[in-house]
């Protein structure tokens, strides 16, 4: 027997639809207000005229500082481009006041609809309230099935006298909640009482599944979205002048006239968008349904009276009907039966968030930055920190229902599981948006910015992203959903039992542990997507740069100096960014509290213990480089002044130093992902900051005083916070980069060594281990508290050179 799901422990499938609605809402409504910004003639000519005029401008700047031989001269380059952008930010100011005033007017058409939903559903069905003694025993039956469904306040009960059919509806406002059973419903109940009770416990569970709002705001938001953001742009482009000059009309005026491309691209993404609105729309009023049938068969006991009536439903003819308002028959059998069909999500749920976000997201990309008078890529780094919180908390969500639906099922474990398909399957749907957008308010798709070569690759260095974060989240999912069985517990036939015989024990996780999860991939979204999305649309921009020569180089020192300060794109952006260690500390950070426990306790103190070997050995090559490197080099190698394009020896020496302790970091990552145990991500990316620290420190007061006395390096000071920053952030970037391929190679040498597989032994049926003294859980908090505090000054230690790197080119 398997557990009826716990609602509690995740938001259900029609709350997961009604975000997803809300953002292809925001999104469509987006693009056609701005669209419309720019709909009048004269309006769009005088855009286009003062992007000519801007550009124009700067063209002849940039031609003055050629001239004048100022063309290296930072400050002059960057007072050039803030002139630039003052000269377009007003052409954005009136679509973008457009935008504000028809997503207000959306929003307050949508509360209208809402709020007048009861006494427009009175009035359809002209229902009045059930009089008490209409039938005898029929209050006190449902006043009986209320309180076995858990509802602490009754509803209002309705009754539609003409009506015939044997249903119901559930409505109302917060506080006044109203269930209108038609006429056949009271004949059922004469007839077939289990039937009835069926019924009514169906309407309850709207009730107790508190999806009435989401029902009906659903509902007010797609008749606003068609009478606020379709129809009027449908009619503009037909009658441009509806507005100021009704009586005007001719084919000639007409927008399919005379801009037959802009209409057909304008169309095509309202049409597209808007189909996709309307499925989502469905989507939640199919899933409120059979969410209804297993809450009511889990509390209301009608399990058997529930199939009978859905086996007596007509079954659909039509392909379409599979994907209206109603779930067909056989998908409501499939949730009566099944206690996690109505809960385990689809790949169709991230392809409708990455779709809409991928639209909306190329549509805004180069004109967000002008708008708001910025640098282009802080703009489109600012729309990443927006886009990113969305996909990465959508993804880790999906994963998590997916976890709990495989933890409480007790199903075998798929062949390729849902974490790894998912995030290839966002990425894809978020490109494909990206691709087939038609560039309405740029008028340039993402496929002719970049190219397909550089999409190509970003797609790749994108997905590799999803998937690793997709990772996290099962992981930690399952560590937040499963929990060590008391010593002294007795085996519930309920529990679901392991390949390898333990017995896994689901546990309602704490209240915190959703939010606390989506709240960190979304803060890695947000981080991930704040710097890929700049340097998508450029083109190369995640090539492979190798770093200068060393002076006087040649054979392997040459190239230890080239690969020891190579590149992947946007690595530095990566390096000076305060969210790039703020998000790795809150991925490790919350598994780790998710399983505080004495088994949880230990691994963390593991994958320490291993960071802080790293980082020694680190310490070790550290002091023993410059020494080794000034031994076997000539000192006319290591005294060679070098030129523009060269580097000098100490500075090959240090990085080098950096290149060693990123590639440990790599290793110590790999050795505790391909160990086994739960939570590996989690303990990978301790284990990683840790060996980061301990590096850091190493190179900072042990490596560079030993280049320093042995005349092998450049003496600097150790106490420079900024320094120390940046060595840490890059020694984590560039170790993360080479894990990824590391970890690839690691897993495919293990694949090949054990064919079988053999899986790791399940402790989750019992903590038979020896219980740890006190002090060790003492040692495990300060050990934390360090690490974290350390962190923070780094975080705050790398701020200035964020500064330069990203807002000093917008804000001087």
């Amino acid at each position: 027997m398997v557990r009826p799901v716990d609602p509690r422990a995740a938001p259900g499938k029609p709350t997961a639809y009604f975000v997803l609605l809300i953002g292809a809402v925001l999104a469509t409504s987006v693009i056609v207000f701005f669209a419309l910004g720019l709909f009048p003639p004269d309006r769009l000519a005088a855009y286009e005229a003062r992007g000519a005029e801007c550009d124009s401008a700067f063209d002849a700047g940039v031609a003055g500082l050629a001239a004048d031989g100022l063309l290296d001269d930072v400050l002059r380059r960057e007072a050039l481009q803030a002139e630039f952008r003052s000269c377009l930010r007003p052409a954005f100011a009136e679509p973008f006041a457009v935008v504000a005033v028809g997503v207000g007017v959306l929003a307050a058409v949508a509360i209208a609809l809402y709020l007048a939903h009861p006494w427009w559903i009175v009035r359809r069905n002209r229902s009045r309230q059930l009089p008490p003694g209409l039938v005898g025993g029929v209050a006190e039956d449902l006043d009986d099935l209320r309180r076995t469904m858990g509802l602490a306040r009754a509803p209002q009960w309705w009754l539609v006298p003409h009506r015939g059919t044997p249903s119901g509806q559930a409505f109302g406002l917060p506080g006044r909640r109203r269930i209108q059973l038609d006429a056949g419903a009271l004949v059922l109940r004469a007839t077939d009482r289990p039937a009835f009770r069926a019924v009514v416990a169906h309407e309850l569970a709207h009730l107790r599944n508190r999806d009435v709002d989401l029902t009906y705001l659903t509902i007010a938001v797609w008749r606003a979205f068609l009478l606020v953001a379709v129809l009027p742009p449908l009619l503009l482009i037909v009658h441009p002048g509806l507005v100021t000059t009704p009586s005007e009309w001719t084919w000639r005026t007409s927008t399919l006239s005379y801009a037959p491309g802009f209409s057909a691209r304008f169309l095509g993404v309202l049409v597209a968008l808007g189909c996709l609105v309307y499925l989502l729309r469905n989507a939640v009023l199919r899933a409120r349904e059979t969410y209804a049938d297993r809450v009511a068969v889990d509390v209301g006991g009608t399990g058997a009276a529930m199939a009978a009536i859905v086996e007596r439903l007509p079954v659909p003819r039509r392909w379409l009907d599979r994907w209206g308002t109603h779930p067909v028959p056989a998908e409501r059998l499939r949730a009566i039966r099944d206690p996690v069909a109505a809960w385990r999500p689809t790949h169709w749920d991230l392809v409708a968030a990455g779709l809409p976000a991928g639209v909306l997201t190329t549509n805004l990309t180069l004109v967000t930055g002008p708008a708001l008078g910025l640098d282009a890529l802080l703009g489109a780094a600012l729309l990443g920190l927006t886009v990113g919180p969305w996909l990465g908390a959508l993804l880790a969500l999906a994963v998590w229902r997916a976890a709990q639906a495989a933890v409480q099922s007790a199903a075998p474990a798929r062949r390729i599981p849902f974490w790894l398909t998912s995030g290839p399957v966002l990425v894809g749907a978020f490109l494909l948006g990206m691709l087939l957008s038609p560039g309405t308010t740029s008028g340039r798709s993402w496929f002719v910015t970049s190219g397909p070569a550089s999409t190509l690759v970003a797609g790749l260095v994108l997905t590799v992203a999803a998937v690793a974060l997709a990772g996290w989240a099962d992981s930690t999912a399952r560590a937040a959903l499963t929990g060590p069985r008391p010593r002294d517990a007795r085996v519930d036939a309920r529990d679901t039992p392991s390949p390898t015989g333990a017995t896994a024990v689901f546990v309602a996780p704490a209240r915190w542990a959703l939010p606390a999860t989506l709240g960190a991939a979304g803060l890695a979204g947000a981080a991930a997507l704040a710097v890929w999305l700049p340097f998508a649309s450029i083109r190369y921009g995640f090539a492979l740069s190798w770093g200068p020569v060393p002076a006087d180089g040649a054979g392997w020192y040459a190239a230890v100096g080239m690969v020891s300060t190579a590149e992947l794109g946007p690595a530095d952006r990566f390096v000076h960014n305060p969210f790039t260690l703020t998000a790795l500390t809150v991925l490790w950070l919350v598994p780790a509290l998710l399983a505080w426990n004495a088994a949880g306790r230990r691994a963390l103190r593991s994958a320490a213990l291993l960071g802080l070997a790293s980082g020694a050995v680190a310490a070790v090559i550290g002091a023993l480089l410059p020494v080794a490197a000034g031994m076997v080099l000539p000192i006319d190698v290591r005294q060679a002044i070098p030129e523009a394009h060269e580097m000098a020896f100490g500075a090959v020496v240090e990085n080098a130093t950096l290149a060693v302790g990123s590639v440990l970091l790599a290793v110590t990552m790999a050795v505790v992902l391909l160990r086994g145990g739960s939570r590996r991500p989690a303990r990978a990316l301790l284990a990683a900051t840790v060996t980061t620290i301990v590096t850091t420190v190493a190179i900072s007061w042990v490596a560079r005083p030993v280049s320093c006395l042995t005349g092998n390096g450049v003496c600097r000071t150790a106490t420079d916070l900024d320094l120390v920053s940046r060595t840490a952030h890059w020694i984590l970037v560039q170790g993360l980069i080479v894990a990824i391929p590391l970890v690839l190679v690691a897993a495919v040498v293990r694949g090949i060594v054990d064919p079988t597989g053999t899986p790791a032994r399940i402790t989750t049926a019992g903590d038979t281990s020896p219980r740890t003294a006190p002090w060790t859980r003492t040692a495990t908090v300060v050990g934390i508290g360090l690490l974290l505090a350390v962190t923070t000054i780094l975080v705050v230690g790398i701020r200035t050179s964020a500064y330069d790197l990203w807002l000093r080119g917008s804000f001087g």
